[in-house]
């Protein structure tokens, strides 16, 4: 993503809906990557307070480590998917095999080069060695004319932005 002011002529923000998750590292198998919602991509440096000898009016706060908040995505529920295998054999096998994951923000213009459409990524994330710890199906009410929603949390080593 260019390093640009709103004060630009002709400079557009992005939009937060055109994004493609995938998953990577499963062999051939095609994970489905079609998701409402995601969250949760989050680096925080933790810090310890150390308080200066002699004068307890000063307080220094150093840096002690980084934490990584959970990966949340929300979807329509699918059954049978590859994904949905893969999660379940972890929370319910307690068989782990860690996948990368790569989300890309994605510009809402797209060029047309042939019969092919050529979407540019605006901002890219690399998630590291990321495994499931949660599968939540969300609310269901008679009364209600929604999709029933799955949400997968996931836990992962680092996410670094790449683009």
């Amino acid at each position: 993503m260019e390093t640009t002011s709103f004060f630009t002529p002709g400079y557009v923000p992005p939009t937060a809906f055109y994004f493609e998750v995938a998953f990577l590292g499963n062999g051939n198998k095609k994970m489905d990557s079609s998701f409402q919602e995601v969250s949760g991509l989050k680096v925080t440096v933790e810090t310890m307070e150390k308080r200066e000898g002699g004068d307890n009016v000063f307080v220094h706060h150093l840096p002690k480590s980084i934490k990584y908040d959970n990966l949340v995505l929300k979807r329509c529920l699918m059954k049978g998917s590859e994904l949905e295998k893969w999660c379940r054999d972890a929370i319910e096998n307690f068989k782990f095999k860690p996948l990368n994951i790569s989300l890309r923000l994605l510009s809402s213009k797209a060029a047309i080069i042939g019969s092919t459409k050529i979407v540019t990524p605006l901002a890219v994330w690399s998630i590291e060695q990321a495994y499931p710890i949660s599968w939540e199906l969300g609310g269901l009410g008679s009364t209600k004319n929604e999709l029933a929603i799955e949400t997968l949390t996931f836990k992962y080593r680092k996410f670094t932005k790449t683009l």
